[in-house]
């Protein structure tokens, strides 16, 4: 959150200390008043009342300009920034047809731990590391969605080509600019290659998000229709190691990229009208 989007005053006044100090200030001084005897109990009140007005104002007009309150202020904003957004949060931000997919999933996974329930007491330890571990890969598709989300509203938001036209501009300039000026230009074209690098990995991660979200989507049938007679509990048993590993990697190498290119557009990416659009849907 940028600093011109805090509103410091606002947060002054809500703040634990003050509000103590208001809830006792004006206690005591209905208090007062509601002791105190005819004219003496209401001028009792008049004046603590007045007086603990007078103070709030001296503490909403000087304590927002302190720097040290604003950097905490500033502190707390980019913890709540920087927390992950719950499961309901990130469905919420899901296309309709990510939703109606993770509906269905969820749904398959509801009918097979029906149909685990039906089998005998001896085959259920197996079958309750099956259900934990679909659990584990429902976690992990819903953050691949919301991932998927962020970098679609990245490419729509951002254009390849633009990119590259703005890079050969640049070179152009530069053959014809005076020292002070090239020095500048070459600090740009560092950055739209910067900028394009960053739209190229965004394209190979999208890709690669897709696919191990339609993998999830076939594994998890698979399980389904073989729930119904469990003939082979040892094959999806493997199926799910092997699935739960490449997730795994998976969700690190995009954490990587993110990383490697920085937060300030990725902080973007999470803000987008577009995806902010979906939430409020």
């Amino acid at each position: 959150m940028k600093d011109g989007d805090i509103n410091y005053t606002r947060e002054a006044f809500l703040h634990p200390w003050n509000l103590s100090f208001l809830t006792v200030g004006i206690g005591v001084a209905l208090g007062l008043g509601f002791v105190g005897l005819g004219e003496l109990g209401n001028t009792l009140f008049q004046s603590l009342l007045t007086l603990t007005v007078a103070f709030e104002l001296l503490i909403l007009g000087y304590l927002p300009r302190q720097r040290r309150f604003r950097n905490i202020i500033r502190a707390k904003h980019a913890a709540v920034a920087a927390k992950p957004p719950s499961q309901r949060e990130m469905y919420r931000q899901l296309n309709r047809v990510n939703q109606r997919r993770y509906v269905r999933l969820r749904d398959l996974e509801k009918d097979v731990q029906a149909n685990y329930r039906k089998f005998s007491y001896a085959s259920q330890g197996i079958l309750e590391s099956h259900t934990t571990k679909i659990e584990d890969l429902m976690n992990s598709c819903l953050k691949l969605m919301f991932q998927q989300e962020r970098y679609t509203a990245f490419g729509q938001r951002k254009h390849e080509q633009e990119l590259i036209t703005a890079i050969a501009a640049v070179e152009t300039e530069l053959k014809h600019a005076s020292e002070p000026i090239r020095k500048i230009k070459v600090r740009r074209l560092k950055v739209l290659e910067q900028r394009l690098q960053r739209f190229k990995q965004s394209k190979e991660q999208l890709e690669m998000i897709e696919a191990q979200v339609a993998t999830i989507e076939d594994v998890v049938k698979y399980i389904h229709e073989q729930s119904l007679t469990l003939n082979n509990p040892e094959e999806i048993t493997y199926q799910l190691d092997v699935l739960l590993s490449e997730v795994e990697e998976t969700e690190a190498s995009v954490s990587q990229i993110e990383s490697v290119f920085g937060v300030e557009e990725s902080e973007d990416d999470w803000n987008s009208p577009l995806l902010r659009s979906r939430s409020r849907s």
